[in-house]
């Protein structure tokens, strides 16, 4: 009977290692694991090198070839953080002198326009509060500013600047010089000594005041 338990015994071991092979089985003590994938190694990461910032020419965006250092650097700064190229930052520094220019131009151009306006204002203030005495009173302006030549040669050029001359301040002032010279002199008339009309002497000295 032990024979036939032996028999059995191995006929059922036979009959299970006959059959499909079992995996092995993980177990908390070890068993059937996957290897491990090895590490990938990670090659080591260049820093960029950085590239010198570039030294910007712009002596060719002015006429006069002359360049603001101060500016030129800030300039160029900027141009350096964009990438620009030597010849974009030329026609760059081209284009805002250009601007730059043009603003200075209308801006004075402007200016002279408001000027006129303003002394073309002194003159026609200078009618009103003149009115009829107008005419007389701008001769013997005329009389005083020759005088006051004799002392002062520039006299007509500062009359002329700021429309001063236009001013009815002052062509009463210069009439009431006329008068006093005229006293002196004891020149009744009160005409100037080059004997011009009187209409000849209120054209030159107050030219902006007639209209031909």
């Amino acid at each position: 009977m032990a024979d036939d338990l032996t028999q059995g015994t191995n006929d059922n071991t036979t009959s299970a290692n006959s059959g499909t092979p079992q995996e092995p089985q993980s177990t908390i003590l070890g068993g059937n694991q996957e290897p491990q994938a090895k590490p990938t190694q990670q090659e080591p990461s260049v820093e960029p090198t950085a590239q010198e910032p570039i030294t910007y020419d712009f002596s060719q965006a002015f006429e006069s070839g002359e360049v603001d250092q101060t500016i030129a650097d800030e300039f160029s700064k900027m141009l350096n953080g964009v990438g620009a190229t030597q010849e974009q930052a030329l026609e760059m520094a081209k284009f805002g002198n250009q601007y730059a220019t043009n603003l200075v131009t209308a801006y004075e151009n402007q200016k002279q326009e408001a000027l006129k306006a303003q002394y073309k204002g002194y003159a026609d203030n200078a009618r009103e509060v003149l009115g009829n005495k107008f005419d007389t009173t701008v001769s013997q302006a005329a009389a005083g500013v020759e005088a006051v030549e004799k002392t002062i040669p520039n006299i007509r050029e500062i009359l002329a600047e700021n429309g001063l001359g236009n001013r009815v301040e002052v062509i009463q002032l210069f009439a009431h010089i006329a008068g006093m010279a005229g006293e002196d002199n004891n020149a009744g008339n009160n005409r100037p000594a080059n004997n011009q009309s009187d209409e000849a002497i209120r054209r030159n000295m107050y030219p902006s005041m007639f209209k031909d």
